[in-house]
């Protein structure tokens, strides 16, 4: 297999990171319900990020539980091998705080950091539910709109994604806050699949993006392990193919690793 270190460039690596955080995975967010309090078990995971099947990061991502009650759930994405030689080992990291209430995932606060990042790339949204709004408070490029109700950001709506499929449904619709706006994401389930991975063998789920014309993108989802992503891949339109493969995820009380 040919890679071509010409093309992906550091721009394209910026921009990879950045689907790190925000497509594990894709761009999930809705109304939620679950059967109680503690709508998803603690978890700590790691993904190995290819490009063309060349390593190129490690992508971990975690979801923890505040004294308070408000949900953490974070994610933070190192380059490795040859990308880290090219690019050195700039770190992009992103968390989402948020509460479980009237059995609905409810955004608080995003916050987003990349080295050598753009405004995009660092980011500090807060989600004010009485006045409707959410802000990117960040001094870099501040904005602000007006939010419809269930609004997610882009992290965290992967989570709402897991409590849809383990509820059964199978048509998703997620309203996100991205760039000044709010942008709806469209996903549907789309058919059953075997994952072979070195943690094992596990029936999946499969669901795919249907609002973006230009590139493909697909997750694979095991009901065995909470409904948990082993396995996403964006395939862009000039053939380049971006994937995430799970080596390890962690359950309170319960390790799955290789």
């Amino acid at each position: 297999m040919k890679f071509n270190l010409c093309v992906p460039g550091k721009s394209f690596f910026s921009n990879y990171l950045q689907l790190l955080i925000g497509l594990l995975m894709l761009a999930f967010v809705s109304p939620v319900s679950a059967i109680d309090s503690q709508p998803y078990p603690e978890f700590d995971a790691i993904y190995d990020a290819r490009v063309n099947g060349i390593p190129i990061a490690e992508a971990s991502f975690s979801l923890h539980r505040l004294g308070n009650g408000d949900f953490v759930y974070q994610q933070k994405s190192t380059p490795v091998g040859i990308a880290s030689l090219l690019f050195g080992a700039k770190v992009s990291t992103a968390s989402s705080r948020w509460r479980f209430t009237n059995n609905r995932i409810q955004a608080l606060e995003y916050r987003s950091s990349k080295e050598d990042g753009d405004a995009d790339d660092n980011l500090h949204l807060i989600f004010n539910w009485k006045t409707a709004h959410v802000e990117n408070v960040s001094t870099d490029g501040p904005w602000q709109t007006k939010m419809p109700k269930d609004t997610l950001d882009k992290l965290v709506m992967q989570m709402a994604l897991l409590f849809e499929l383990r509820e059964g449904i199978t048509e998703f619709q997620y309203p996100v806050a991205h760039q000044g706006r709010i942008k709806q994401y469209r996903f549907k389930q789309t058919g059953k699949e075997k994952v072979q991975l070195p943690i094992g063998e596990y029936d999946t789920l499969i669901v795919e993006r249907l609002d973006d014309d230009r590139d493909k993108s697909i997750i694979w989802s095991a009901p065995e392990l909470n409904y948990f992503p082993l396995r996403f891949l964006k395939r862009k339109q000039s053939g380049l193919e971006i994937e995430l493969l799970l080596r390890k995820v962690e359950f309170v009380g319960q390790e799955v690793s290789d």
